[in-house]
């Protein structure tokens, strides 16, 4: 028992960088922060300011890079929509289309908290937790909408 206390101990006081993204978010949630905390660490490190901004009106905008790559992308509600059907063709069947689906939904993040496996759409163990906690896709997009300050 000793011995678990001091593991216990040494993975409490890691810092935030050694520990799973999950990990920090249980630590953020423990630790009594906000939804609209949560949703602006999320933010920051998912990758989602890579091309988005805060954005205004119950949207997000876009950055430069954000503009760029939006070009030819039906969105992230519809690409998840999208991959509901993508899933259920096997990999080396898909067309061209439906493999560029997929990609994107690799590329964009969207595999942080979706997973496509046996032919459905689920959640990762990340997505799962963020369902329970209400904050979903949406979710953050509404909650960091309008914020100018994050721009």
């Amino acid at each position: 028992m000793k011995h678990f206390s001091m593991i216990l101990v040494f993975y409490m006081a890691a810092p935030a960088w050694t520990q799973s993204p999950d990990a920090t978010l249980d630590k953020m949630v423990a630790d009594g922060k906000s939804p609209r905390e949560l949703a602006e660490h999320l933010f920051d490190t998912h990758g989602c300011k890579t091309c988005h901004t805060a954005g205004k009106d119950g949207r997000l905008g876009f950055t430069k890079k954000g503009e760029e790559r939006a070009q030819g992308f039906e969105g992230c509600v519809a690409t998840l929509k999208a991959m509901t059907v993508v899933a259920k063709v096997p990999a080396d069947q898909r067309s061209a289309t439906q493999r560029q689906r997929a990609q994107r939904f690799e590329e964009f993040g969207c595999a942080t908290c979706h997973k496509v496996a046996a032919g459905k759409v689920g959640l990762t163990p990340v997505g799962a937790k963020l369902a329970h906690l209400h904050l979903g896709c949406v979710d953050v997009e509404k909650l960091l909408a309008g914020n100018p300050a994050r721009q």
